[in-house]
């Protein structure tokens, strides 16, 4: 289970890079076209770039800070997962040693038995 998480996981990371990699490479393609224009259309495509960035930016943050929050969820479900697990296995060995005290009293008992059986 922890494999495959961790590969979906990479997986979403590697394809929000690439996302962004890509409207990187679009938004500077169309940028770039407009750029011939006059002085104040290139401030007016500074901004626009600077906003696009300003937005891929915020969002690959946030991706990131879910993905934190994703994990942290995922360690804690997997801590109680195996606090319930040892649990279950410590009251496993009480029972054991609950049957074990049980089976050594049936023993003195046998043994008492066997002894008065003997004496009659």
């Amino acid at each position: 289970m922890l494999r495959q998480t961790l590969k979906v996981f990479f997986l979403g990371k590697a394809a929000f890079d690439l996302s962004r990699e890509k409207i990187e490479e679009y938004v500077n393609a169309i940028l770039g076209k407009v750029a011939g224009q006059g002085a104040e259309d290139v401030e007016k495509i500074e901004a626009l770039r600077n906003k696009v960035k300003e937005a891929i930016t915020d969002a690959s943050s946030k991706v990131m800070q879910r993905s934190e929050v994703l994990e942290a969820q995922f360690n804690e479900k997997v801590r109680r997962q195996v606090a319930d697990f040892s649990l279950e296995t410590l009251g496993d060995s009480n029972e054991i040693n609950e049957l074990r005290a049980e089976i050594a009293s049936l023993r003195a008992e046998l043994v008492q038995l066997r002894s008065s059986k003997v004496t009659v």
